[in-house]
């Protein structure tokens, strides 16, 4: 390739000719083939999918889908199973729906899980909680994920509460299928999104959550909505510097770390987290596959961190590092927007979640789809429960 401003060539050579070639002074440079990517963009959506791809993030109404998400592969964590550990799944909601040829739904990418119910439908989401945290991670239009796998492991009740007892079970549980799930070829790994919390410490949790990590799997967990140290709980307790957990904390478009999240040394990142929309199970108190909502808490940043987990591992071509969360771990943080959050972090890093496409913003789309909505709007930010509680 020649032009009267530059001569370019293409060769195939090892290293050390790399190096002689570049030691040459009247070559400028010798470097390795780079992949190159389009930038894809879909429109309409929450602002929490523009405040993750863009350096920019998100401004305005909130409350508008005017919002632009950018990503740079149609995979959208295609081949990865996200275990949404929580109080189910409305499995036949519309965003959850893989379209024919049609465009009409032939199938649901929510595979029912572990579930302590034994009952006709057990992995079904009589509370909504779920439903909505599955949305965020991987619902079409309103996900990051677009394209992943959900499985439903339902360890809450309908009320949102639960014990202990049924999340070790649910997690052991999890952690048995993704051995399984290791030898299938089309396999390209496991992320673990639980948004609860215990009202303290659990050993007995935190060795178990220690476990499914070691075992491979990507866990993202809620920080908690008290306004306090998030150490002081598990499993956000498992987050920080010395584990390849990541604990997430809540913050709103305006770049303000929500007054509810919990903050401290054992928060590794801020995601979107207030005036979250996203799929819900009810209209006017009728079940619906088409009913939204928007929700607040650190429950609602959690799952975001969750889609990005799996939007990264969808486009990690090693194998071997799908199977590393410490390594995820790092890349997720060294992705994320520095010094852009304003409110006291505790001891936290400075860090807002992003998926490293890196788009420009457009807030001049189309408005909402007022059809999707829950005209409700319910507002979740801390519901103290029996034993558990989101």
């Amino acid at each position: 390739m020649e032009n009267s401003e530059f001569a370019a060539y293409v060769l195939r050579a090892g290293s050390h000719c790399a190096d002689a070639l570049n030691a040459m002074s009247e070559i400028a440079a010798v470097e390795e083939k780079i992949e190159v990517r389009t930038f894809l963009q879909k429109t309409r959506t929450p602002w929490g999918l523009q405040e993750i791809s863009s350096d920019q993030g998100a401004s305005g109404n909130p409350r508008s889908q005017s919002f632009t998400y950018t990503f740079d592969s149609e995979t959208l964590g295609d081949g990865v199973d996200i275990y949404v550990v929580d109080t189910g799944v409305r499995s036949t909601h519309a965003i959850f729906q893989v379209p024919g040829p049609d465009g009409q739904p032939t199938k649901s990418r929510v595979t029912p899980g572990f579930s302590f119910l034994d009952t006709p439908n057990p992995t079904n989401d009589g509370d909504g909680h779920g439903t909505h945290c599955a949305g965020t991670a991987a619902g079409t239009r309103f996900g990051v994920a677009q394209n992943a796998n959900i499985i439903a492991v339902k360890v809450l009740g309908d009320d949102g509460s639960g014990s202990s007892a049924d999340t070790i079970e649910g997690m052991s549980w999890i952690i048995n299928r993704h051995n399984q799930r290791k030898t299938e070829s089309n396999f390209k790994g496991s992320v673990m999104s639980m948004s609860w919390g215990l009202s303290s410490v659990s050993r007995t949790v935190d060795r178990v959550v220690r476990a499914a990590s070691d075992a491979g799997i990507h866990i993202s967990v809620a920080a908690g909505n008290d306004g306090a140290d998030a150490c002081q709980n598990t499993p956000a307790s498992n987050g920080g510097q010395n584990s390849a957990v990541v604990s997430v904390g809540a913050m709103n478009i305006n770049n303000q770390i929500a007054s509810f999240s919990n903050i401290g040394k054992c928060v590794d990142i801020y995601a979107p987290g207030e005036d979250v929309l996203s799929s819900w199970i009810e209209i006017n108190g009728q079940p619906s596959d088409e009913a939204l909502n928007f929700l607040a808490g650190t429950s609602m940043a959690c799952p975001h961190v969750s889609g990005v987990m799996a939007y990264l591992l969808g486009l990690e071509e090693n194998a071997s590092l799908r199977q590393d969360p410490a390594a995820l771990k790092a890349r997720l943080l060294s992705l994320g927007r520095e010094n852009t959050l304003r409110g006291q972090t505790g001891g936290s890093a400075n860090l807002l979640l992003s998926n490293g496409a890196n788009g420009s913003p457009n807030s001049t789309l189309q408005a909402r789809d007022d059809q999707f909505l829950d005209k409700r709007f319910n507002f979740i930010v801390a519901s103290e429960k029996t034993q558990l509680r989101y």
